[in-house]
């Protein structure tokens, strides 16, 4: 077994014989024979003034373990849920939200309960380019500086000052530390143009996709290039999603990836083994799908033996929000599963697993939960079937035990523990940054920067008028263009995009720029009667037609804005097997 990559000791840690007992207890296979239904307790040779998990000379999984101890088991169960995780008072466990998104710039905070006169959503902080935009750069660096930014605003929005006056991610209290899990990058190959939501990873090289998301997990999280930690801590803790081969956005709740072992680790795998073995990524999010039968969120094989046996994962997993649901519903919306020796009875109103041995029934909820927590799949997002009543009528079908929830809970809280949830903030340097950074002029700067290195071009023929190629322009002799297409006067920022203040489309900037170069251009703008949506031919009224013959340059704009979005509109569900 690979011992997960954790953040480096720091010095003046203690170690001993509880460490160790820590260490096997969240290394352990999740199935494995866990303790009774009662309440442990930890004691470290005798009374202390301060519990074990707020003594900072002892490793974060030390101190997790401990504050797990602690707890009773129904408040156990409510803290394995993605959403509103309720605060345990006694215990300094503050209300928690681990579903934040942060693709390419803050888009949604989960935590913010009390934001003042405005809305929580959408979220103003400063736009990137989508992932597929910045993979044109092929350029590590840039995506590392990316997902740094993107963190400093994730913790200016921790910023004290915001509560009650503005988009905040601090939870119920401005005492709160606030919440800094985020569901991102996304690392899935995108190999065919019919999968769809393509603009949310970076292509379809394993390779590629190693190298940039792990620079944008290094930059989000707070650590040097190389992966080690800058001062001990978290600044943000990254998810890579979707675990594995979420390839087919249309049903694909319903489908399995069928692929051999030799595509799974050295293709589909690849990029995650990456991030988990060099970048250390906190979270890992599983997917939809089944993957050769067995849905993704209940995999043993996937979740438990690959990412923490053989690539060393050391962090939590969360289910894909609704995800564990799809382990026991009926085609298309699940798969209709249960482990051996347990079958299904098809039943859409009461979903049922019956024993084929004894013939003992337990409810598809209870078994779909049990096992997805067994898999090694530790959160439910976003909580429906992570309930008491679920989990002690799996303890009572002998699916699941406690044990098994401490592993689950153990992980989870090492992560908020890396965060420096638990820590004095003085001893936090990330708690020093304000709500000033979200969308600065550096940040902006950094978002322009990323756009220009993002741009491909694909021909630059030379004209017959000029015998030169039509680029480069010089903006300061070109006195008349025309921006055809609707496009080119939409701001489009893709698929997990939020709103940052400043927004401007392709005809404005073409504008800005030429008439800064050329006071007295002309820029013409013609939607040509285009859409996204329509089938029909685009139209130009007869005075375009001549601005047209008379410009001395014609900007077409063309594509899509619609998220999620496959080419080939609503055709033949891909096919099961992952190509």
């Amino acid at each position: 077994m690979q011992r997960p990559r954790r953040h480096p000791r720091r010095r003046g840690r203690r170690t001993g014989a509880l460490a160790s007992a820590v260490a096997a207890l969240v290394l352990a296979a999740p199935c494995a024979t866990a303790a009774p239904l009662t309440q442990p307790t930890v004691t470290d040779g005798g009374a202390q003034s301060t519990p074990l998990y707020k003594d900072t000379r002892r490793s974060f999984q030390e101190r997790a373990a401990d504050l797990v101890s602690r707890m009773t088991l129904d408040q156990k169960i409510r803290q394995l849920i993605t959403n509103d995780a309720p605060a345990i008072p006694g215990l300094g466990v503050q209300g928690y939200t681990y579903w934040n998104e942060a693709l390419h710039g803050i888009q949604a905070l989960g935590n913010g309960k009390n934001v003042g006169d405005g809305d929580s959503w959408p979220v103003k902080a400063t736009g990137f380019p989508t992932s597929l935009a910045t993979s044109m750069a092929w350029d590590p660096e840039l995506q590392y500086q990316v997902g740094s930014a993107i963190s400093d605003e994730a913790r200016g929005f921790l910023d004290k000052s915001l509560f009650g006056t503005g988009q905040n991610n601090l939870g119920s209290s401005a005492d709160n530390y606030g919440a800094l899990t985020y569901f991102a990058p996304t690392v899935n190959n995108d190999r065919d143009p019919l999968w769809g939501r393509h603009d949310e990873s970076y292509g379809e090289d394993a390779y590629l996709q190693a190298k940039l998301g792990g620079q944008f997990v290094n930059g989000f999280q707070g650590q040097k290039p190389d992966g080690t930690s800058l001062n001990g801590y978290l600044k943000a803790a990254a998810t890579a999603k979707h675990y594995a081969l979420n390839n087919v956005e249309d049903g694909r709740t319903g489908i399995s990836s069928d692929v051999d072992d030799s595509q799974l680790r050295d293709y589909y795998t690849r990029q995650f083994a990456s991030l988990i073995g060099e970048a250390h990524v906190a979270g890992l999010m599983t997917s939809y799908n089944a993957i050769n039968g067995t849905p993704a969120v209940a995999n043993t094989y996937t979740n438990n033996e690959l990412a923490h046996r053989t690539y060393g994962f050391g962090g939590f997993t969360t289910s894909d929000c609704g995800g564990v649901g799809t382990r026991y519903k009926l085609p298309d919306e699940g798969h209709d599963w249960a482990p051996a020796p347990f079958t299904t009875n098809g039943s859409r109103g009461n979903p049922l697993w019956i024993d084929g041995k004894t013939g003992a029934e337990v409810r598809a909820p209870a078994g779909g939960q049990a096992m997805a927590l067994r898999s090694g799949n530790d959160l439910n997002c976003s909580g429906e079937e992570m309930t008491t009543a679920n989990v002690m009528e799996a303890v009572r079908a002998g699916l699941l035990s406690e044990g098994v929830i401490d592993t689950a809970l153990v992980k989870v809280f090492t992560v908020r523990m890396w965060t420096g949830e638990f820590d004095p903030p003085g001893s936090v340097s990330y708690t020093s940054i304000d709500k000033s950074v979200i969308q600065s002029a550096d940040h902006k700067a950094l978002a322009a920067k990323a756009a220009d290195a993002s741009m491909v071009l694909l021909k630059n023929s030379t004209l017959a008028a000029t015998g030169r190629p039509l680029l480069p322009l010089k903006a300061a002799s070109v006195n008349k263009v025309v921006v055809l297409g609707k496009l080119a006067d939409t701001v489009s920022l893709g698929s997990y995009g939020n709103a940052p203040d400043q927004q401007i489309s392709m005809r404005q900037g073409i504008a800005d720029a030429l008439r800064a170069a050329n006071p007295n251009a002309s820029v013409l703008y013609d939607a040509a009667g285009g859409s996204t949506t329509g089938t029909g031919p685009v139209t130009l009224s007869t005075a375009t037609q001549a601005a047209v013959k008379a410009a001395d340059l014609v900007v077409v704009v063309a594509g899509t804005d619609r998220p999620g979005h496959r080419l080939g509109g609503q055709g033949p569900r891909e096919p099961r097997v992952a190509r």
